[in-house]
């Protein structure tokens, strides 16, 4: 009896982890290797959560000077999509600009004779014309502008990202969840077409830049 206990119990151990995916994805973040052995923490901004294949999702995290950061992603309920996830770190910016109006101006100028001097009607009043002038009204004005911080398509598809911010910033990471295998976007939200996805944010304070006593 003891024996078949145990039995029971191994295969309790090694059938648990995946039906536990199967029934939701909560906290499946912290089945994602991490990076503890080189002092990261883990950060409280990573996420967990089903998609379905083929869908694109946008996170927005606070990043803060001189900290340190690891992002990574994994799907611990589909392997297969392990080092297939696409990602991007964009950061909304604000730039100046001049707007530029043409304004056109009619003004009445005094008409002068062949001497420079005013001219004048049979009432003695001078006389007068009016001129069109264009001008150029230039305003500073400021619009956001998405810039991309980073895109691992450009980094030969790297699954991690580790860098030190030089300020505290806002930064939106949109990911792509891949699709199966011969798979397409049409078939919904089926057990064989999402999967449980972890976005990793790891943590740690980043080295003082500079000369230090």
């Amino acid at each position: 009896m003891k024996r078949l206990f145990t039995n029971l119990f191994l295969v309790a151990l090694v059938i648990a982890p995946s039906a536990l995916f199967s029934q939701n994805c909560r906290n499946i973040v912290k089945y994602c290797g991490h990076a503890k052995r080189d002092g990261f923490l883990r950060n409280g901004q990573s996420l967990s959560g089903a998609f379905v294949q083929g869908d694109t999702a946008e996170i927005t995290v606070i990043v803060y000077k001189n900290m340190e950061y690891r992002m990574s992603l994994c799907s611990p309920t589909h392997d297969e999509l392990d080092g297939k996830f696409e990602f991007k770190i964009v950061e909304k910016i604000t730039k100046p600009y001049w707007d530029e109006k043409k304004v056109s101006e009619v003004e009445e100028v005094a008409v002068l004779d062949e001497n420079g001097d005013d001219m004048y009607d049979d009432f003695g009043d001078i006389i007068y014309e009016e001129v069109a002038t264009i001008k150029t009204i230039k305003r500073r004005r400021y619009k956001k502008q998405d810039v991309v911080r980073y895109d691992n398509k450009k980094d030969e598809d790297a699954q991690e990202f580790v860098f030190i911010s030089d300020k505290t910033r806002k930064l939106t990471i949109k990911v792509y969840i891949p699709l199966p295998e011969g798979g397409d976007e049409s078939q919904g939200l089926e057990a064989e077409t999402y999967a449980c996805v972890g976005l990793l944010i790891e943590h740690q304070p980043g080295p003082t830049i500079g000369f230090n006593r």
